[in-house]
């Protein structure tokens, strides 16, 4: 098991350069309006946490609680107008014991358009003292007149090596895609880790996909040892081992057999005791969007980094995962339109209503295409 500490400590090492430009903002005379803008919301969030950690040398309970903090609670998809009515009168209020004020924004983006808009009087008055925080992973989606008054700092993915001796190969490289993973991975020994990976692998293709599926219904799943394991951590777990399942049972092999996985996804699909909570009237949708997001994610992602390995420009991280051992001795190469075309097809269906549509349809799709990507690459 891994403390919290060594996260803290291996983050404040690998982001040094972005946090020293938050201390430095911080200490300016003109103090600005910050943004931390990235693709991994927990990231962002944990970021932020750090620098307030850090600048005010107070647990973050003591600066959430104190009356120099405010944040805007999102318990909605929309921030609304009145949301930031509230922020604009907190900011009108004097300093009493931190170093700053702080107007803490997360998820920027859910900001509809009167809200962005009312936004712009606080970031270009923000009162005495007052530091803007704000983070999103959809900067591009923001005002203009919102992006040209934030101070922007991009805070990318980077893999946190003090921490390899701590995760096994393919929960290292999970990590390295979301700090979800990472934080709920800490909570295991590197042999639980290890059993639990043993155990998943050990497991039939059927047995495999109706756990997974129960994973993206947030079903809580416990394993051997009373190892528990819940949400976006379990979800891309699942996606992984069962890529690589289909990688070695289904893709290589005849199209009868990618029917029979078909249709054994239609039967697994249609057990309504997998969903939570769920009646006969009970819909799948939220299902099929977890499901299918998860596993054309993880595909894209793969596709991505070989397409970078042909090119010259492999990252390290794949290279210790079993999954890229077994693409690298096949010594696939792959045709760069086709692979281009196809991460297409993925990004666009992933972000599609087409996901609630057919879902037996989208995994022939899905099984035809990569089956096609692979076997023609041999």
């Amino acid at each position: 098991m891994i403390n919290s500490k060594i996260i803290v400590d291996s983050v404040k090492e690998i982001y040094k350069p972005e946090l020293k430009k938050l201390f430095s903002l911080a200490n300016s005379n003109l103090i600005p309006a910050i943004c931390l803008s990235g693709t991994d919301e927990k990231l962002l969030r944990f970021i932020m946490e750090l620098f307030l950690i850090e600048y005010e040398k107070k647990t973050y309970n003591e600066i959430f609680n104190s009356n120099d903090f405010y944040e805007i609670e999102v318990n909605s998809e929309i921030i609304k107008i009145d949301d930031i009515r509230k922020l604009i009168k907190f900011s009108t209020l004097k300093k009493e014991t931190l170093k700053h004020k702080y107007t803490v924004i997360k998820n920027i983006e859910k900001a509809n358009i009167y809200a962005q808009n009312s936004l712009l009087k606080v970031i270009e008055e923000p009162g005495n003292d007052t530091l803007f925080l704000c983070s999103t992973c959809f900067y591009t989606t923001l005002l203009n007149t919102i992006r040209s008054r934030l101070f922007r700092i991009n805070i990318p993915n980077k893999p946190l090596k003090d921490l390899e001796p701590y995760f096994c190969d393919e929960i290292r490289w999970l990590a390295n895609i979301s700090f979800d993973v990472l934080l709920e991975f800490s909570q295991l020994t590197k042999a639980e880790q290890k059993q639990l990976i043993a155990s998943l692998r050990n497991k039939s293709l059927n047995e495999m996909t109706e756990d997974f599926i129960r994973s993206c219904g947030e079903y809580e799943l416990e394993f051997e040892n009373g190892i528990c394991l819940k949400n976006k951590a379990l979800k891309r777990l699942y996606a992984l081992i069962f890529f690589e399942r289909l990688l070695k049972d289904i893709l290589f092999h005849s199209s009868e057999e990618v029917q029979q996985l078909l249709l054994s996804f239609k039967s697994i699909i249609n057990k309504k005791s997998l969903y939570k909570g769920s009646n006969e009237n009970n819909s799948t949708t939220g299902f099929n969007n977890a499901f299918f997001k998860e596993l054309f994610s993880l595909t894209e992602k793969i596709l991505y980094i070989m397409l970078n390995f042909q090119e010259g420009a492999l990252l390290g991280s794949l290279s210790y995962t079993q999954l890229t051992t077994l693409c690298l001795k096949k010594n696939l190469v792959m045709e760069k339109n086709k692979m281009q075309r196809y991460i297409a097809f993925l990004e666009k269906i992933k972000n599609s209503t087409q996901i609630s549509l057919n879902s037996e349809l989208l995994m022939l799709n899905y099984l035809i295409l990569t089956q096609k990507i692979f076997k023609e690459s041999e």
